[in-house]
């Protein structure tokens, strides 16, 4: 495709800046649709579909820090002394924290995974671990929050995953935490080699004795270790020793597209580990991104906090379900945060947005859970679609009465509003079909309609969803 451009501009001999940009422009339009509709998703590692089938599932941070209103990891040093913060987590003591209660949360959502948070950037780990001994079993609580989750986890068929910090404040002595663009951030102590075996010890223990079967990983900018690829190949290599099934995520920086977050860019070919993890920023940017591979969203139920404080401000579940299925329709997961108390219990009104969300999924979670994207590339804001077997689902999520959409190279056999009996008037051409919404239905969430074709849908190419 490139050579024919060439080819184009010196026959053409433009004649001027601006002539040079309209064909530049259309050139680029029509590349860009012509590798849309020739696109498939990418094959899945057998080891990774546990985690596209679940599409949902929940972060959990949890600090003692809360308790004067701090945010987990990146308070230390900053807002909170290095001292206080220390204190405060030794005499950590969550009397209310209950394993079963938090896990059954997660199942009232319709989550089917939970990462938990067992150390973050401070270098406080929640498990009786052997590598240090600021860790939860020197507190006044002095028992293992790992163990206990795990288990909670497997008695309810719910997949146990670990979030791991790279980073470790504590274990490196550093004054203060330091950002992703940072200038300067002191070395790391001892070397990275010696630091290196500490990580390694640290992350065995939760495949041996907890069973993690995820590893999202996180304060990977240290130069010391992003500067070294070896460090990140090499920690997976030997996880995947101990686990050939366990999957990773974030060993190391993504890069930054022109006009994207630091962490929108990917290369499932050439990054280390299993898929992408990509962080909620704030703003509506990442319904501009699409990844042909596995690749989740994380947000909290409060961002930008994802540690408890008494004035967090919640989502509805209307922002957390419309989240979710733009995610779903993108190929990817939504890993939503829970912020427990420092003293173990959960607020009312958490546990009830989490319920709602599952209220929700009861219904509709067939048309999230085990599907992949597509085949029709999402409209930004108001138009995604998800596949499985033989059914696509259209969700409309603005309102729109109406959607016109172009013709698929299958015959389609039926179109109704999912779960419900209510038929969907297909208005048919050579190249683009009009599916209109029952003038008497409606749903604040998102309009699923579910079609029905001949054949799989897996085998459907990428389409682009808008239509001349």
């Amino acid at each position: 495709m490139y050579f024919l451009f060439q080819s184009y501009l010196l026959r053409c001999k433009l004649k001027n800046l601006r002539l040079f940009l309209v064909v530049l422009i259309l050139f680029t339009t029509f590349q860009g649709a012509f590798s849309q509709e020739a696109a498939m998703n990418y094959p899945l590692k057998k080891e990774i579909k546990w985690f596209t089938d679940s599409r949902f599932g929940m972060f959990v941070h949890w600090t003692p820090l809360g308790a004067i209103d701090q945010e987990i990891g990146w308070t230390w040093g900053n807002d909170v002394p290095a001292d206080k913060y220390m204190q405060l987590c030794r005499e950590f003591n969550p009397v209310k924290f209950d394993a079963e209660a938090w896990v059954q949360i997660a199942k009232s959502a319709g989550m089917k995974y939970i990462v938990f948070v067992p150390k973050h950037h401070d270098g406080f780990s929640l498990w009786d671990t052997k590598a240090t001994d600021f860790n939860i079993m020197n507190t006044p609580y002095g028992k293992d929050i790992c163990k206990q989750l795990s288990e909670a986890c497997e008695k309810n068929g719910i997949i146990f995953c670990t979030y791991y910090s790279i980073a470790d404040l504590h274990e490196n002595g550093w004054p203060n935490m330091y950002g992703v663009e940072a200038d300067k951030i002191p070395p790391v102590k001892g070397g990275m080699d010696a630091y290196f075996e500490f990580v390694k010890t640290q992350c065995a223990e939760l495949i041996q004795k907890y069973h993690t079967k995820n590893f999202w990983f996180d304060g990977f900018w240290h130069p010391e270790w992003y500067g070294n690829r070896k460090y990140r190949t090499q920690l997976y290599q030997y996880l995947k020793s101990l686990d050939a099934n366990i999957i990773m995520a974030r060993l190391q920086m993504p890069y930054k597209p022109e006009g994207g977050q630091w962490d929108d860019g990917w290369d499932f070919d050439k990054n280390v580990g299993d898929y992408h993890s990509r962080e909620d920023h704030g703003g509506k940017e990442w319904e501009g991104l699409y990844y042909k591979g596995p690749w989740e969203f994380c947000s909290s139920v409060a961002y930008p906090n994802y540690s408890y404080n008494s004035k967090l401000k919640l989502k509805t579940a209307k922002e957390c379900i419309q989240t979710m299925v733009k995610i779903a329709g993108r190929n990817g997961n939504y890993l939503l945060d829970m912020a427990p108390s420092p003293d173990g219990s959960v607020e009312e009104a958490q546990v009830k947005l989490f319920g709602q969300i599952g209220d929700w999924m009861k219904i509709f979670g067939q048309s999230i859970y085990q599907t992949e994207w597509g085949p029709f590339l999402p409209i930004k804001g108001e138009f995604v679609s998800t596949r499985k077997d033989n059914k696509i689902y259209l969700h409309l999520l603005n309102g729109q009465n109406y959607i016109i959409l172009p013709a698929l190279n299958k015959k389609i056999i039926s179109a109704r509003i999912f779960q419900s009996n209510k038929e969907v008037k297909i208005e048919k051409t050579k190249n683009k079909n009009v599916f209109y919404v029952p003038q008497d239905f409606e749903n604040e969430n998102d309009v699923i309609i579910e079609l029905v074709i001949k054949g799989k849908t897996s085998d459907l190419k990428l389409l682009s969803a808008v239509v001349n």
